[in-house]
């Protein structure tokens, strides 16, 4: 299987306690939920696997249970 090479983009939303990962851009998708306050996003068309959201993100540990696989590309961009 071949993959493309994308960013891998992560974003957090404080007040809602909403963490969200894209493999890419994100796009046209639909999400469906895996777990509890975890759902799985897939684009529609292709139902390829583009991104998660984790809800109540703090409340489940935070960054304690994370494991991403390296090497990744990471940009930090400031507020």
């Amino acid at each position: 299987m071949i993959m493309e090479k994308n960013n891998l983009e992560i974003f957090y939303d404080d007040e809602a306690d909403l963490l969200e990962i894209f493999l890419g851009k994100p796009t046209q998708c639909y999400f469906d939920e895996i777990d509890e306050d975890i759902f799985e996003g897939r684009e529609e068309g292709t139902n390829n696997l583009i991104g998660f959201k984790i809800f109540n993100f703090k409340k489940r540990g935070g960054m304690k249970g994370i494991k991403l696989q390296l090497p990744a590309h990471i940009i930090i961009e400031g507020v």
